[in-house]
């Protein structure tokens, strides 16, 4: 059995801790990121993550003994990489927008990948007349000297993106001072709630998020007046139309409609802030006990009737009492009995 030292068992230990203790777990490649680079990120973003740098094969180790936390997901990123673990207890998303955004730059190195076109403009430069003045024409730029200076006359793209930079032209990239190159922590992915997620999936262009979140909601809205599902998205909509359809209709069959609009309480009431609403209520109650009091009262008055006067009165009311007086006095008369009686 092969002897496996204190220092060793220790750091397993230490890792699986680790593993244990964050909620994000993450494999990070670190191949092309210089060590100065990695120490100032590590400084600028310490109270948001965790970079732990150790063998790839005690990450592994740590990996298959955590029992609480499934973690074989990422194991497969650490077959393509010089791995680091990332730790953290931050949304994975917005850990590695962060990191996306702590970018540096350094200069180019012979047979990089260019990431853009590297155009170099004219202008003068701070070199004297000597040597460089041919290396700047090896790579296709012409030159001049004024006021004891070589000055670039004319500027030119001198690599295209995705085309591999050449040793002459990244010297004088280099002594220019362009660094094309940006440096960031590569990262391949995230353990996160039990599952694994991908760079390609974390890597989230926002402003075409939010674009196509923007379709979607125009998509649904439209598909919800389509079939006639209300909503309070759609509703002013709805009514809009259903409205411009009994018009057309109404002109169609010669239909008289009355199109005036009276503003409801309830309308107003939704326009007020929240504590104005029992004043309202309150108002509209008042208004009712009114109406319903006046109701009640309700009489008549001797100035509505056209043609009214008071001689006309009392003349009515003599011809009343006198027919009633009759009455009266018919009622009072002896009943003549038949001869059958």
């Amino acid at each position: 059995m092969k002897h496996v030292s204190e220092k060793k068992k220790k750091e397993l230990q230490y890792i699986k801790e680790l593993l244990t203790q964050y909620d994000v777990i993450g494999i990070a490649d670190l191949t092309n990121l210089p060590s100065p680079q990695l120490q100032k990120l590590k400084k600028k973003l310490e109270n948001k993550l965790k970079i732990k740098i150790t063998k790839k094969r005690l990450i592994s180790l740590a990996i298959d003994e955590i029992k609480n936390k499934n973690l074989s997901g990422l194991k497969p990123y650490l077959n393509k990489s010089i791995p680091a673990l990332v730790l953290s207890n931050e949304d994975p998303f917005k850990l590695y927008k962060l990191i996306k955004e702590n970018k540096s730059t350094t200069t180019a190195k012979p047979g990089q990948i260019s990431p853009k076109d590297l155009t170099i403009e004219p202008g003068p430069t701070n070199f004297p007349p000597g040597p460089v003045i041919g290396e700047l024409g090896a790579i296709g730029l012409k030159t001049a000297v004024e006021s004891g200076k070589i000055v670039i006359k004319q500027g030119k793209t001198v690599v295209k993106q995705n085309e591999i930079i050449k040793p002459e032209v990244a010297a004088i990239l280099a002594k220019l001072g362009f660094e094309p190159i940006e440096i960031s922590l590569n990262l391949l992915g995230f353990y996160y709630n039990n599952l694994v997620y991908d760079k390609s999936t974390l890597d989230i262009d926002e402003e075409s998020y939010l674009q196509n979140i923007k379709l979607a909601y125009a998509q649904a809205l439209k598909l919800a007046e389509h079939i006639q599902y209300i909503s309070k998205d759609n509703i002013k909509q709805l009514l809009q139309k259903a409205y411009l359809q009994a018009k057309s209709l109404s002109l169609k069959e010669n239909i008289t409609v009355d199109e005036t609009y009276k503003e409801t309480k309830v309308e107003k009431i939704k326009e007020q802030p929240q504590e104005e609403i029992k004043e309202i209520k309150q108002e509209e109650k008042l208004e009712k006990e009114e109406l319903e009091e006046k109701e009640e009262k309700k009489e008549v008055k001797k100035e509505d009737f056209v043609g009214y006067r008071e001689e006309t009165v009392k003349k009515a009311q003599e011809i009343l009492t006198k027919l009633q007086d009759e009455k009266i006095k018919e009622q009072e008369k002896p009943k003549h009995k038949s001869m059958w009686d």
